[in-house]
């Protein structure tokens, strides 16, 4: 066996030794003989590995559990599953700079109790009685339900994976194939061995996503007060839910009459159901526009190089808190940033009517029903860690300013074409404003008055249209006009 001291002192290790553990780190991921040749003690110079046998064996246990059990797709659910689960009892945060903020809310994750059941589907059938005289759609029937942090992270867990699979699957196609290219500029198809850089690459992206989405998910877990606060429905359709210990939370934090914010919180969860209800492609249509935003998403070669020099493979704690956000940086384009402006709007304009209709349906007969619009208008323009991550990978993002504008404009629809032609709106996706008109105060389209029309109002279309249409054709055919004298 060849003895190649690497230096470093007392715990000089030889490079047979770190051949072995790089083995045992990669497993399956390392075909035999991918080192063979290499310069193993060049490459753990610039990886910053340590030359102490402990603290290589340290570091290696880390990668190791970073590559076991990745799974197939982009993302390793299994671990952001179990990520989640810790993070919504409070266990975990999410990694990042110094001085990330701990836990919000109550600790662990309490069951409801009976009473917390009992008041908050007292509040809902409250709810739906003032709500029903001011929608022109179905109030949902459905009774409501009352989650723990752990059951609002299983019901809602489905939709997360398939909202936030399609940008992971394309970030990590984009890193597979810039590896790629990076390793055929350099006359190197693939490592000796058969190993492939883009696949290891995207095998470590899936990991890192699994620490960011699952993090990110179990900490709304925490803040969610139900299934539709970021105007997405993320629980199962036509059900109603709200998170007991959350609302507990909310009303105790912000001092806020206990009865009166469960009936608010319930009907904002109700308009939101009633709503997804009405307009089936309304949710296919936020989804898809999630998928259009991440298509196309290139990865920054140069900011991943620097990151990688960066790693130090000698801090296990460092190599856990490293976010996707510090490896992978991609860029926009164009079609992007039009998907994102399309998604922003389309939550705008959920968030606002939702804040229409119920503040109608609850004016004048709520306490601090001012208060209780205050206290969510801040907590959506300051964001969590959670939805400030999301925003900034997902596009998920309801902007104050953009929900502002959409206010005005479904209060102008209301002043000119009533309840009626406003939940009319959410017949077609066509029908909705886009982004170029909310701005500023728009106001909505008005119907033109008697008599002032372009002349079209006095055209009458023949009682049996289809036959007119059957008989001009056979003119036509024929090349005869209605003379018959053939010019």
């Amino acid at each position: 066996m060849s003895q190649n001291p690497m230096p470093g002192g007392s715990g000089d290790m030889d490079e047979e030794a770190l051949k072995r553990l790089l083995k045992e780190t990669f497993g399956d991921a390392l075909p035999e003989g991918a080192l063979d040749g290499l310069d193993l003690g060049a490459i753990a110079a610039q990886a910053n590995l340590p030359q102490d046998p402990a603290q290589l064996r340290a570091a290696a246990a880390q990668m190791q559990q970073m590559f076991m059990g990745s799974g197939e797709g982009p993302v390793n659910w299994t671990m952001a599953e179990d990520l989640a689960r810790r993070a919504a009892v409070g266990s975990l945060q999410i990694p990042g700079a110094p001085g990330a903020p701990a836990p919000t809310g109550s600790p662990g994750d309490p069951d409801p109790t009976p009473a917390q059941v009992q008041e908050l589907r007292e509040a809902a059938q409250v709810a739906r009685l003032w709500l029903d005289p001011v929608l022109a759609i179905d109030v949902p029937a459905a009774e409501l339900a009352v989650f723990s942090r752990g059951t609002w992270l299983h019901r809602t867990l489905p939709r997360w994976r398939s909202l936030v699979e399609p940008v992971a699957a394309y970030m990590a196609g984009a890193i597979g194939e810039a590896i790629a290219a990076q390793t055929a500029q350099m006359g190197e198809a693939e490592l000796p061995g058969g190993a492939d850089p883009a696949g290891m690459m995207e095998r470590v992206g899936g990991t890192l996503f699994a620490v960011q989405y699952g993090q990110a998910i179990g900490t709304l877990a925490r803040e969610a007060m139900g299934t539709t606060d970021l105007s997405l429905p993320l629980g199962r359709d036509g059900e109603p839910a709200l998170v007991a210990a959350n609302v507990a939370d909310l009303v105790g934090e912000n001092s806020l009459d206990a009865p009166a914010a469960r009936i608010f919180l319930a009907a904002r969860e109700i308009a939101h159901t009633a709503l997804f209800a009405a307009a089936p492609w309304l949710g296919k249509a936020l989804f898809s526009a999630i998928d259009d935003y991440a298509r196309g998403i290139t990865l920054d070669l140069d900011a991943l190089d620097e990151a990688v020099r960066e790693l130090d493979l000698s801090d296990p704690e460092s190599l856990q808190s490293r976010r996707p956000e510090d490896l992978f940086v991609f860029t926009r384009r164009a079609a992007q940033e039009r998907a994102l402006e399309e998604l922003a709007t389309t939550l705008a304009l959920i968030e606002a009517w939702v804040d229409h209709v119920t503040s109608r349906a609850l004016e004048g007969k709520l306490p601090q029903l001012d208060a209780l619009r205050e206290v969510l208008r801040r907590r959506r323009a300051s964001g969590s860690p959670a939805e400030q991550m999301l925003a900034s990978t997902v596009g998920i993002e309801l902007r104050p300013r953009r929900v502002r504008e959409a206010l005005s404009w479904w209060e102008s629809v209301l002043a000119t074409e009533g309840v009626e032609g406003r939940e009319a709106k959410w017949a077609h996706p066509d029908l909705l404003p886009g982004s170029e008109v909310l701005s500023g105060t728009p106001q909505a389209p008005r119907p033109a008055p008697e008599g002032a029309g372009d002349g079209s109002e006095a055209v009458e279309l023949p009682t049996d249209f289809d036959a007119e249409l059957e008989k001009l054709l056979r003119e036509e055919e024929g090349g005869t006009d209605a003379s018959g004298d053939g010019r």
